[in-house]
């Protein structure tokens, strides 16, 4: 199921990245959140400009984890609105992303170590507003803060004496803050 939603949202993104097959000057940019890698968290993202003035951008976020026994993804759709042209100043716009987050958790029952997979699924609708700055040599520095509602599956598994041994479907209002540094091209 994971994989189908996945390939389905990639499809669907790299479909509206091509309405606008002609490039016209500094279209594309790829960018990476300074913020998540203090944290050993990949978080970037891939976007287009639609139109030759910059006033309409879609792009595709990314983010990725792993630690020990604990390791997550994330990708998404975004489109971008910018108040101004040429893909600078204030900007926003809406998307939805997908997450997938995995966990072996370590237990003891009766003085034996055990542990079990525990599964974290979520689509989150989104909004976001920020800023962009850009510079004639492709770079720009855009920081944003995004409202989103998680709606999201939590499945720990056999585990008895750990946490909760049911399914559950929880929902929550959050917010995020990034600064984007990209390079234009």
């Amino acid at each position: 199921m994971k994989k189908l939603l996945l390939i389905v949202a990639v499809l669907v993104s790299s479909l509206v990245m091509n309405l606008n097959a002609e490039i016209y000057g500094k279209q594309n940019y790829v960018s990476i959140n300074p913020f998540s890698l203090l944290f050993n968290i990949f978080s970037g993202e891939y976007g287009r400009f639609l139109d030759t003035q910059g006033k309409t951008e879609v792009n595709i976020p990314v983010y990725f984890f792993n630690y020990d026994s604990f390791s997550g993804f994330g990708i998404g759709g975004k489109y971008r609105m910018y108040k101004d042209k040429n893909g600078e100043g204030i900007f926003y716009g809406g998307g939805l992303r997908f997450s997938s987050i995995s966990w072996e958790y370590h237990f003891y029952e009766e003085s034996n170590r055990k542990s079990d997979d525990i599964s974290y699924i979520a689509f989150t609708p989104m909004g976001e507003a920020g800023y962009r700055w850009t510079w004639d040599n492709g770079w720009t520095i855009s920081p944003s803060v995004e409202l989103g509602y998680s709606i999201s599956s939590f499945d720990d598994g056999d585990i008895k004496g750990g946490i909760s041994a049911d399914s559950d479907t929880e929902s929550r209002l959050f917010y995020t803050i990034n600064l984007g540094v990209s390079y234009m091209f």
